[in-house]
């Protein structure tokens, strides 16, 4: 997540990468350049080249770090160094991305570095190594993970890597750096959180390979038992007291590293906490975590508490709340709601004992409540309490932290209003996940309880509690009808709805920019900007499944950054050629959809992909869409060839998202929804009856609820089980619906009704199309279109008003926030134009939509 918590710190209303960020604040640079050397900005770096300095494709790359304090110095330093040995170096460009990349948050990737070196062989790594390490002497800084350190110093690092920019593309769009082994072979330059060397290289500045670390791992008197969450500050573990067997939870903080915005380190934060334990503890034991140890190991700093048994707020949530389950008696209601006062009773008690003691407790969330076997709630992270009489610090939270308008100047009138403000978000997380709640205004509060009274009762104790923040008197009236108009005329409202998201779609077209055209969200910027998912090409795509005009310029701009990114596409529907060209047929430039199909085709991932986003599957589909245009037989022949592929291939598996991926876009579904289409165009049946075993071999990795229902977990590592179009039930829902309609199966007609039982939530954490409401929207207007019952098709009404209490008003239109919830996005995937789809499927019916053909229904 931290991508999207990085990408929208550029910008106040959009995503855009940190480096576009206007002022940064302080910049670093070099005291004394010498004549005819230049530096450039590239992202967030500064990199610096001269004459004669050579450059190579890979090597020992010296990476040098530096404490916040020192690092002007430390750059000095560098460059003096380096000018003087003709040796191009970057350098992290200003303050606020140091900050960024040591955040807690920050990628461990990337942790620790601020000067980067690059030498143009071995004998010049070494000197330089020398060189920095000595002129560097007594200066500390963060410990590289990818590195190794040289020698006694405790700054200067390195490892073996790519210099340049060559990669190879992935299915997803991404790129994977790349570099030759010491056997010549191209193979990925793995940047893991620890050091490695390519097969084949041997580290020429060491004089014997340091032996790897064998067995259980001890810290002092203390046995690792799991690994609870590693950071870019450190990391959480369980642990085993060697001495009393008693399983504790320990703390580690890495020095100059693991920063909050404030500039406070994590070891700073980490010794702040140990004395707020102990002293909270001492007058309030119970209230807090035990403090048991607290120690020095090496260089970083370890905390040990009491290991508080029960389950994470969220996890808690998920398995307890009857408003994610299907059809629960009002029992069910009355007893999660006893509990939920109970666990906020506790905590009102929890808090109230801290603030008797001056102190705040500063991040009220979900990640640092734990419910106890008993049912009380306890606070676990005590990091972020400062004294009532500072100000709070700066790492609250998204959507449990008082918004800005609201915090500004009241720390002093009301001291705790940060805790208060967590835990009445609190109080709205327990009764239904849901987004941002600064974006609320009153207008989305009241169509939140309109729905969630759809399910079940909502105590009026609770609501006032979730609510207690709800600026109802500051805000400007709303333009979101009210729950009574929405009931009286829900298809107006939705159809309103519509016509607000498109006219706030297009008021978010900017054609003269160069980076993008309509404002993406983050998963853009690793990608590219003009496919379906993410890009120009989707946002067109659903104006025109809205039937709505695409102004010249639009049209202009996707046609030319279509041709310009050609050669860079990789070849499937969601990010690539096929589904840029499947738009660019429906809009007239066949010529060019079919160059980039054929290029889709010819791709080299094509031969190795087979899934509907990202391979094969989604090529296939794109003929059979263009064919549907042309009926040009070519087309269809096509089609077929990437079907018999997908028929012939002996193992499916790794032609599948990773890790034995589930799912419509990535796993076993979407290439059965493909074949599902292919039998309907060329009347083979063979493509269907493999597509049915496909959807078995799905179903046979299905998670089944307490409800009874079904669900689907990502992949086999990641098993959270999801309801969402892109990873879970929706998307696996939509092909079940097909081939339910299609054939005799059993097996499937039985499945469909637990599958759409996990669909039919009351509300999400997102909106968006792929991995939010919208995809549960799509797919219950799917089934009532299948079905053709009026019940179905008042239920899946009935879901789609949902929508509403996400939206946005602004001026005539109204917008969406993104991934995350933290910016406003106008893609398929996250932003206004799913929404749009979603909105247009639940209203009009069936139709071509990107990852399935029109018609849908038998």
């Amino acid at each position: 997540m931290f991508d999207a918590l990085s990408d929208a710190l550029a910008d106040e209303q959009f995503y855009a990468p940190l480096g576009t960020m206007a002022d940064p604040g302080r910049r670093f640079a070099p005291a004394r350049v010498p004549a005819g050397w230049r530096g450039s900005d590239r992202d967030i770096w500064t990199a610096w080249s001269g004459p004669g300095a050579r450059r190579v494709e890979q090597g020992w790359k010296i990476h040098v770090s530096a404490r916040l304090e020192r690092a002007q110095d430390v750059l000095d330093v560098v460059a003096d160094t380096c000018f003087a040995e003709g040796v191009p170096f970057k350098h992290v460009s200003a303050h606020f991305f140091f900050l960024a990349l040591h955040h807690k948050h920050g990628a461990r990737s990337q942790s620790g570095k601020f000067c980067a070196v690059y030498p143009p062989d071995t004998p010049a790594a070494e000197r330089l190594l020398a060189l920095l390490a000595d002129a560097l002497r007594g200066e500390e800084g963060a410990y590289v993970l990818t590195d190794r350190r040289y020698r006694d110093s405790r700054t200067v690092h390195y490892r073996y890597g790519a210099f340049g920019r060559r990669s190879r593309l992935l299915p997803d769009g991404t790129g994977e750096p790349l570099l030759t082994d010491g056997h010549g072979r191209e193979v990925p330059d793995l940047r893991l959180p620890y050091f490695v060397l390519p097969e084949g290289v041997t580290d020429p500045f060491v004089a014997e390979e340091p032996a790897p670390h064998r067995g259980a791992i001890r810290l002092r008197d203390y046995e690792v038992v799991q690994v609870l969450q590693p950071s870019n500050a450190g990391g959480a573990y369980q642990a085993r007291d060697t001495r009393t067997g008693r399983l504790v939870l320990i703390k580690e903080a890495r020095p100059h590293n693991g920063y909050t915005w404030d500039g406070v380190s994590a070891q700073e934060r980490l010794r702040r906490e140990y004395d707020a334990l102990t002293a909270v503890h001492a007058v309030a034991p119970g209230v807090c975590p035990e403090p048991l140890d607290h120690f020095t190991e090496w260089e970083h700093d370890f905390l040990v508490m009491e290991y508080v048994e029960g389950l994470p707020l969220v996890k808690w949530i998920n398995r307890s709340s009857p408003v994610l389950l299907a059809d629960r008696p009002a029992a069910d209601f009355d007893r999660y709601h006893a509990d939920c006062r109970r666990i906020l009773a506790t905590l009102d008690t929890a808090l109230g004992r801290i603030h008797a003691l001056g102190i705040r407790f500063g991040d009220v969330s979900p990640g640092n409540v734990i419910v106890t076997p008993a049912g009380d709630a306890r606070l676990v992270d005590f990091e972020s309490v400062t004294p009532q009489d500072t100000r709070p610090a700066r790492m609250g939270t998204p959507g449990f932290a008082p918004p800005p308008g609201l915090a500004a100047g009241h720390h002093s009138t009301d001291p705790v209003l940060t805790d208060r403000y967590g835990l009445s978000a609190l109080a709205l997380t327990l009764l239904a996940p849901f987004h941002n709640g600064p974006q609320l205004t009153s207008a989305n509060f009241a169509l939140l309880r309109r729905d969630l009274a759809a399910t079940g009762p909502v105590p009026h104790d609770l609501w006032q509690r979730a609510t207690a923040f709800q600026r109802s008197g500051e805000d400007p009236p709303s333009t979101l009808p009210g729950p009574e108009e929405v009931d009286a005329d829900p298809l107006g409202c939705l159809t309103r709805l519509a016509e607000r998201t498109a006219s706030g779609l297009l008021a978010l077209a900017d054609t003269d920019r160069t980076d993008w055209a309509f404002p993406p969200s983050p998963q853009a910027f690793h990608t590219n900007t003009v496919c379906v998912a993410y890009g120009t090409a989707g946002v067109v795509h659903a104006l025109h499944r809205a039937g709505l005009p695409v102004s010249d310029e639009v049209d202009k701009r996707l046609r030319r950054d279509a041709l310009a990114a050609a050669d860079a596409l990789p070849p499937g529907l969601a990010v690539g050629s096929a589904g840029v060209g499947r738009v660019l047929a429906r809009a007239g430039h066949l010529d060019e959809a079919i160059d980039l199909l054929r290029a889709a085709d010819g791709h080299p991932l094509t031969g190795t992909t087979t899934t509907l986003a990202g391979g094969r599957a989604g090529v296939g589909l794109a003929w059979l869409a263009l064919h549907r245009r042309t009926c040009d037989p070519h087309h269809l022949e096509r089609a077929a060839a990437a079907g018999d592929a997908i028929l012939h291939t002996a193992d499916l598996a790794p032609t599948l998202g990773a890790h034995d991926a589930r799912g419509l876009f990535h796993g076993r579904s979407g290439l059965a929804l493909f074949l599902h289409h292919l039998a309907r165009a060329t009347g083979e049946q063979r493509y269907l009856a493999a597509g049915r075993g496909l959807l078995h071999e799905e179903l046979d990795r299905a998670v089944e609820l307490p409800d009874g229902s079904l669900s689907f977990a990502d992949n086999a590592v990641n098993r959270r089980v999801m309801p969402y179009l892109a990873t879970g039930s929706a998307g696996i829902g939509t092909v079940l619906l097909r081939y339910a309609a299609a054939t005799t199966d059993e097996r499937c007609t039985t499945a469909l009704p637990r599958v759409l039982a996990d669909v039919r939530k009351v509300s999400a954490v997102q909106a968006g199309l792929h991995d939010g409401f919208a995809g549960l929207v799509y797919l219950l207007a799917e089934h009532a279109d299948f079905t053709g019952d009026d019940a179905d098709r008042r239920d899946a009404v009935r879901l789609a008003t949902g929508l509403l209490k996400y939206a946005v008003p602004h001026g005539d239109g109204v917008r969406w926030l993104g991934t995350g919830s933290l910016r406003f996005s106008a893609d398929v995937a996250s932003g206004s134009a799913g929404i749009l789809l979603a909105l247009h499927r639940a209203l009009h019916g069936p139709g071509d939509d990107w990852f399935t053909l029109d018609p849908a229904h038998p």
